[in-house]
């Protein structure tokens, strides 16, 4: 095999799987490949091709998903009724922050000085970052992230403030409070 297909492998972690799922590495390889490309050609790119306002829009459609599924289920409480509009609040000035910076980003498009690109792109990778908790969720301490990781309840897709729908559905009072704070203390 060339050193590229056992390195893939490697770093594929469940070797021992591959032999029957990919013994050749072709679809391992693939993947590898066009992950590069899209990596490569992102890189290349003066500005950062990522749209802040989706995101903050997508955040805040599904933070609106989450409310109604806990009033479904009777796990809101009055006492939750101000920590999630301050929350809202929160991101609605997130999005229209989002929508200024991605109007500058516009006007920045062609023939924009170097240290004004850098800058748009440093704030979107600030944006971003302003998202790790360092000591990471209530009992995984590896998901660091305030907005998307997986559910204490569901490791196998992403969850929208993880760290705040565990803690409620877990019916724990002062940890709500707590990580409700810590989400509208990241996204203010």
């Amino acid at each position: 095999k060339q050193w590229y297909q056992r390195r893939v492998a490697i770093t594929a972690g469940n070797i021992g799987y591959m032999k029957y799922i990919d013994p050749d590495y072709k679809a391992l390889l693939a993947v590898a490949k066009v992950s590069t490309d899209i990596l490569l050609k992102i890189s290349d790119m003066e500005i950062v091709p990522l749209n802040a306002t989706d995101y903050s829009v997508y955040v805040s459609k599904m933070l609106s998903t989450k409310i109604e599924d806990l009033e479904n289920e009777k796990f809101f409480s009055e006492k939750l009724k101000a920590p999630f509009d301050m929350l809202k609040k929160s991101l609605e000035d997130f999005i229209v922050a989002s929508q200024k910076y991605e109007d500058r980003k516009k006007t920045a498009g062609n023939g924009a000085r170097k240290s004004k690109i850098r800058s748009l792109n440093d704030k979107m990778l600030h944006m971003e970052r302003s998202f790790i908790y360092p000591p990471g969720l209530p009992s995984r301490p590896q998901n660091r992230h305030v907005l998307f990781a997986p559910s204490l309840l569901d490791s196998y897709s992403g969850s929208v403030f993880p760290g705040v729908f565990d803690s409620i559905t877990q019916a724990n009072e002062k940890r709500k409070k707590y990580r409700l704070r810590l989400c509208v203390d990241t996204t203010a």
